[in-house]
């Protein structure tokens, strides 16, 4: 995987594989700063070698699949087909992706998943994509009525886990959701959700090796407008007033690692410096609320024409 690192504090950037950088490319590139006569090109190899040494302190990313998938499926004639699946899996580590889901942030291989030492605090565990529990249901019937055509009646069944949730807070230098306050995942998940959609078709053969087809699908059938996402920030880059509404003072805090819900009543904002104040910091009066549901009700209609 690479990514960017600093190890100054966010004043050098390196692109790198985060954790690893071999001894053997060490060992030449001390050979060139001891080759090196120049007073000014010298120190500037040495910062270099700094920086290059310090991206092993960086955690080596993770990201491990693992599942059990248990499959049925039968065939009761040449009209009727049934299957169905259960899939038991677990998406963990500190790598989400080239996508940072936490804040959104669409930079491949220069997020800032990595950029700081201190952001990788509390990262590994549950990720986004995370959903232990998926079960499927697939099945359709048809109806053949020989010259006048057939009639196609189908079913899919889907249900599975939310996705994990987290407990975020501002940066000071990075802004709005890059701090995990706590443990990845530590605060359960977003509810279970499912969903049923119904398609009905009706076909013909045409001459010349021509099949047409007229189709109707009605998606959520019974409209489950579930949670697809909720907010996951603690603790916004600007401080709630009293109403609920930004007051226009910032706030950014770091992480408490290995820490519980109970901690962040506790938690310290930190200022333009790095440093903690004696400032509690303001919770997001939206925190744990759902801010995106899935699609409600639809239909589609169609026509098709195979040859």
């Amino acid at each position: 995987m690479i990514e960017d690192v600093s190890t100054d504090n966010a004043n050098t950037y390196v692109v790198s594989n985060p954790g690893e950088w071999s001894a053997e490319e060490e060992d030449k590139f001390q050979d060139k700063i001891d080759r090196e006569d120049d007073p000014v090109a010298k120190e500037r190899l040495e910062r270099q070698m700094r920086a290059f040494r310090g991206i092993r302190i960086f955690d080596k990313p993770r990201r491990d699949y693992d599942a059990l998938q248990l499959t049925v499926s039968r065939r009761f004639s040449t009209k009727f087909f049934m299957q169905g699946s259960y899939t038991y899996s677990r998406t963990k580590g500190n790598y989400p992706g080239l996508i940072s889901y936490d804040d959104n942030i669409v930079l491949p291989n220069n997020s800032t998943q990595y950029d700081l030492i201190e952001l990788l605090a509390n990262k590994l565990g549950p990720l986004p994509q995370d959903r232990p529990h998926y079960v499927k249901l697939d099945g359709y019937y048809t109806m053949d009525f020989k010259e006048a055509g057939e009639l196609t009646v189908g079913v899919r069944f889907r249900a599975l886990s939310g996705a994990p949730i987290n407990a975020l807070a501002a940066h000071y230098l990075y802004g709005s959701n890059q701090s995990f306050l706590l443990p990845r995942g530590t605060l359960s998940r977003a509810d279970f959700e499912h969903g049923l959609d119904v398609h009905l078709g009706y076909g013909r053969k045409l001459p010349r090796n021509m099949h047409a087809e007229v189709f109707f699908d009605l998606y959520n059938v019974y409209d489950n407008q579930g949670t697809a996402g909720v907010d996951n920030t603690y603790a916004p880059r600007v401080k709630p007033g009293a109403s609920g509404s930004g007051s226009g003072s910032l706030q950014a805090a770091n992480p408490v690692a290995g820490g519980t819900y109970d901690d962040l009543m506790w938690v310290k904002t930190i200022d333009t410096n790095g440093n903690e104040t004696q400032v509690p910091i303001g919770r997001n009066p939206n925190f744990r609320n759902t801010t995106a549901r899935y699609a409600p009700l639809f239909a589609r209609f169609g026509v098709r024409v195979t040859f």
